[in-house]
Order: C-alpha cells, then structure tokens, then sequence
C-alpha cells in the first residue's frame, strides 16, 4: 500500500461506494488537494492494516494519522479547514444536520446498497462483480481469480440476504418520503444553506442517480429488472432534489494524479 504524500493528503477509497462518495464530495468542495488510492478487490485487508477495521474510506492525513468512516472523515476536515462550512453556524441547525446526517447514513445507505447488488447477485453475479468493480483500474484484472470470490463476501460483510430485499426497497422509499418532509420544498435541507445533510442524502442516492457530475459512473449496461428498479425510484421527487444539489455544489475534483494511468 501506498505510503501517504508528506504534503497532501491520501485517501483510500472505492469508486463506487456511495460512502466514500461522500469523503471526496466533502475533499473537493473544500478544495484540499489530495491523493487517491482505489484499494481495489483485496480492500479489506488493506483497510484493516491501515486502521484495524474494515470499512472505508480511508484518508491519511499529511502527519500520517489515518482517519476512516465518512462521517468522521467530514469532522476532520471541519476541523482542518473550516471554509467553505459543511457544519452550519448555528449551533441548533449544525445538530439537526449531524442527527440527519447520522440518520440517513444508517437509513437509507445500507439499504440502497442492497437494493442495487442484490437482484444482481442472484441473477448476474458477473455482472455484480464488474458493477462492483466500478472505476477500477484494468490493472485490478490480474486479481480476477480473488474478485470472483467478492460477491459471497461481500453479501457476508454487509449482511446481504435475498430475502430482505422488499424490506431494503421499502427502507429506501421511506427514506425518500424523509427526504421530501424534511425539505418541505426548500432547497435545502436545513436552513437555507449546503450542509453535510444535504451532501450525504445526494452522495448516498449517487450509485443510482448517476449524475452527470458523478467521477466513477457505471459504465456496464445494467439487466433489464435493475434498469426497471432504477427508473421506478428515480421517479421519486427527491431524486429531482438531488440532482439539482450535484449540479449546484458537486464541483470539480481536488484529486492530484501521481500517476495519470491510475484512477
């Protein structure tokens, strides 16, 4: 594994994850310059020689402190470099964005994940491992013998099961539903200012929104039955919100390419 830049940050992170998604959202609004590592199909043992767990993102700051979870990660960051604020001023609307934030993280990723691997899974568990392997360099092929084995693990690791999968879309409905009553037709979710809400609902929703902004889009053509998912939630008005929030603040990346070749 890469040694961290003695000037720039690394972060270690999976394309497609919508959790990492919010790592480096939060990386390039502040426009802190930063290296990237795709940890590729082997992740977890990378994860967990880093940081004694398995999750990512992981990011390693310039002293070398390694920092994971997302959630954790964007309180770093506050603290590092506090313009532009994700956290609102207000003491009052900086807590109900970190209680949704924390809700919605618990709420509506896990489920969404599921949601989208699961059918695939157990239709399509080639097509679930390239999806799974979204933005991976071609290099990543060589470990195609140890990738194969990804699918079971991961459904093992998230606690994947098919027969939860009803569950996991009504969980993702109702979180929409959430969505919209916390709005209440504002463009924002609270106050009249971007927050960390706000970049975690969008950056949660992003592996089925696939936002023209988004940087690791899923460039395989999904089974019929997922396209059909996909297009009967993205009829959800939320969804329209989030877009709308991509297009307004996503911005550009902040991501220093050591190597060009390298995503």
């Amino acid at each position: 594994m890469d040694s961290p830049s003695a000037a720039l940050p690394l972060l270690l992170h999976i394309p497609l994850s919508h959790y990492n998604e919010k790592a480096r959202w939060a990386l390039d609004h502040k426009s802190i310059a930063h290296h990237r590592r795709v940890i590729g199909p082997d992740f977890y043992w990378r994860a967990w020689r880093a940081t004694g767990q398995g999750k990512t993102p992981i990011l390693f700051l310039p002293e070398g402190r390694a920092i994971h979870d997302s959630t954790r990660i964007i309180e770093a960051l506050e603290r590092i470099q506090p313009e532009p604020a994700l956290y609102p001023a207000d003491p009052a609307l900086r807590q109900r964005a970190l209680d949704l934030e924390e809700h919605f993280d618990e709420a509506l990723g896990p489920s969404l994940r599921a949601c989208l691997v699961t059918p695939l899974f157990r239709n399509d568990p080639e097509i679930a491992l390239r999806v799974l392997m979204t933005g991976m360099s071609k290099n990543f092929q060589r470990l195609r013998p140890f990738a194969r084995l990804l699918p079971g693990f991961y459904r093992k690791r998230h606690q994947i099961r098919d027969e939860a999968l009803e569950a996991d879309r009504q969980k993702v409905r109702s979180a929409l539903d959430r969505v919209e009553s916390e709005r209440d037709g504002r463009a924002y979710l609270v106050g009249e200012t971007f927050s960390v809400a706000d970049l975690t609902v969008a950056a949660l929703l992003s592996p089925l929104l696939q936002p023209d902004q988004i940087q690791y889009p899923i460039e395989i053509e999904l089974p019929g039955y997922a396209r059909e998912y996909r297009e009967s939630v993205l009829r959800h008005p939320a969804f329209d919100w989030a877009r709308e929030i991509y297009r307004l603040h996503r911005g550009t990346s902040a991501q220093v390419r050591r190597n060009p070749s390298k995503p």
